[in-house]
């Protein structure tokens, strides 16, 4: 460090070269940093030999089939004044902006809104079901019971082949004529009173309409007779989704479509989809991100403060470790690894190790005398050993054995990043950092307390700016 290290680093033309490059490293980083991608690929979380290896690779090539995806509408008055049937539904006398055309619109550009077909829609076949043309579904006993189809028991026989008019359900006529609806639509006590009989419809061969099955558990009955369905569902599918961004992409998608509709609409829809629990962190990952390392880079100025009684000194320390972050984070854009909580853990838990590298060249700095270059060189030789014996060699031999891990998640997100810290740290706090302070470092602690003294010794500070 004496005789090599610290004589080679005073070379002014060697100075330039050590900022441009360390700068051009962070700025690079900066723009790097836009690239990384937030997730955790389940593959990373194995061993190498699992067999689930294998499972999630074929489920990847292979499945062409997405996750399911409802369209929750909250709320929904189906009283003919309040228009929301029209407003949701895709039938004929829909509005061309309704919820169920908007999505069939989405399912025509898979690649960006990653809905891969239009809605199953409960309340199109509900409609449809009501209509006096489809005869063999909404039918009613002249006692004013649900009468099923021709097709099903009590009118046809459990067991027989073929069915025809039925003493017991001959009798049967449509719930409706054109004449009881207005609009071809139901009003709202003949749409509380129907709702359920086509919930309980087994759907056949004479209706294929029925609701059983398809949509049981579409519709929240509870509390609807007040003329307001509290949740109903409209199901669709994403697009196949292979990739953490996917997945992160479509339920982001999702939620802006779903935004705009509301917004159009004036009816509250969101969406949902069974991994959407999983993946909700990702959508704030950038902004926890940020704030966790703010508040650790700022508890970090605070405790150098303290201890160093120099705000200049504290700035520069701060500076570096920026850096380092910064650095990093470009590294795992460069290594692919992915923003998340285990590595923005690691993000925040290297700001706390990286101290280790800046604070004891930095103090050394403060409490050498001379002019700059000559407390640079003081810090490097008292201080520059020790940091590069005590602390890089020390971490780097911890850090190594994590490379023979079996789960690649030791590898990538400890060993790599863990790597990646101890490097950039050594080279920041043994080359840039002396560098910085030969050229715009503080004031020693020792002169400034020799001068306080002399002009008023009561007054002396160790505070220096």
């Amino acid at each position: 460090m004496k005789n090599i290290h610290a004589p080679v680093l005073s070379i002014p033309a060697v100075k330039v070269a050590v900022l441009l490059v360390f700068s051009g490293f962070a700025f690079a980083s900066i723009a790097l940093t836009t690239r990384l991608q937030p997730g955790l690929e389940q593959q990373v979380v194995l061993p190498r030999d699992s067999y689930l290896q294998g499972y999630f690779n074929n489920i990847s090539e292979y499945l062409r089939v997405g996750p399911p995806l409802y369209f929750v509408v909250k709320n929904y008055n189906y009283s003919l004044e309040s228009n929301n049937t029209n407003l949701l539904c895709s039938i004929s006398g829909c509005e061309s902006k309704s919820l169920l055309n908007e999505i069939s619109r989405a399912a025509l550009t898979p690649e960006s809104s990653y809905i891969a077909s239009p809605a199953a829609s409960w309340l199109d076949d509900f409609l449809v079901w009501l209509s006096p043309e489809a005869f063999g579904c909404c039918r009613k006993f002249p006692n004013g019971t649900y009468c099923p189809p021709d097709d099903q028991p009590p009118c046809c026989a459990s067991g027989d082949v073929s069915c025809g008019i039925s003493e017991t359900c001959q009798d049967c006529t449509t719930c409706f004529l054109h004449s009881d609806l207005t609009g071809d639509r139901p009003s709202t006590t003949q749409f509380r009173e129907k709702l359920p009989w086509f919930l309980t419809a087994l759907p056949s061969a004479d209706c294929s309409k029925g609701g059983y099955g398809a949509y049981t558990n579409s519709v929240d009955l509870k509390g609807y007779e007040n003329g307001v369905i509290q949740a109903s569902e409209f199901r669709t599918y994403h697009t196949p989704l292979n990739k953490q961004s996917d997945f992160v992409n479509a339920m982001k998608t999702a939620r802006e479509f779903a935004g705009r509709v509301s917004d159009s609409l004036k009816i509250s829809v969101f969406p949902y989809s069974v991994f959407y629990i999983f993946f909700e962190q990702y959508l704030d990952i950038w902004r926890t991100t940020f704030v966790n390392l703010s508040v650790a880079l700022g508890a970090v100025f605070i405790v150098c403060l303290v201890i160093t009684c120099s705000l200049w000194a504290s700035s520069i320390i701060l500076l570096v470790l920026a850096m380092i972050v910064l650095d990093i984070m470009g590294l795992m854009a460069l290594l692919g690894i992915q923003l998340n909580a285990i590595s923005l853990v690691n993000l925040v838990m290297s700001i706390g190790i990286a101290v280790e590298f800046c604070v004891h060249i930095t103090h050394a700095f403060s409490v050498s005398e001379g002019d700059r270059a000559q407390r640079s060189k003081e810090a490097l030789t008292t201080m520059g050993a020790s940091v590069f014996s005590g602390i890089t060699i020390t971490k780097f031999v911890g850090v190594l054995v994590l490379c023979f891990a079996r789960s690649e998640i030791f590898e990538v997100y400890y060993f790599q990043m863990y790597l990646a810290l101890v490097i950039l740290g050594f080279l920041h706090g043994l080359i840039f950092l002396p560098v910085l302070l030969s050229i715009c470092g503080p004031p020693s602690i020792k002169s400034l307390l020799d001068n306080n003294g002399q002009n008023s010794p009561k007054s002396a500070s160790l505070w220096t700016v």
